[in-house]
């Protein structure tokens, strides 16, 4: 008995940036993840926006972003911190939905900051729990 396979193209982009930032972007779903380890820098900023930045230009609004990291990744100093508030300000329009995979205190004050003032629908997650947080960005 011949049974029938359905298969879905998927096409994801992946780079890991010098400072160990690790971006996938799924060009079929419009979901990007973030695997943050480290302080991110201007150099990180930089890979994450050739990632969406075409996307956005060519489909608009991505459907979310998944930021996995085990805590949440603070700024180095006020040059850092000015990099970090002038990208969410630029960016956070170009998502329906943002899961953070992370815990801590922290994260709870700026997650419910964010459902306050920014525009994307955002949720919280364990770290790790990306495929579940993919589930609700896809829902």
């Amino acid at each position: 008995m011949a049974t029938e396979q359905n298969y879905i193209e998927l096409t994801f982009t992946e780079i890991t940036t010098d400072n160990n930032l690790f971006c996938q972007f799924d060009d079929v779903h419009g979901v990007l993840l973030l695997d943050i380890k480290n302080h991110l820098n201007e150099e990180d900023f930089d890979a994450i926006s050739a990632i969406i930045d075409p996307y956005f230009i060519k489909k608009g609004e991505l459907n979310g972003i998944i930021i996995n990291a085990k805590k949440f990744p603070y700024w180095k100093g006020s040059k850092n911190r000015f990099e970090y508030l002038n990208f969410a300000s630029k960016n956070h329009r170009k998502f329906k939905k943002c899961a953070f995979c992370m815990g801590g205190f922290f994260m709870r004050v700026v997650s419910r900051f964010a459902k306050e003032k920014a525009h994307p629908e955002v949720k919280m997650f364990k770290f790790n729990q990306i495929e579940e947080a993919q589930d609700w960005i896809l829902s």
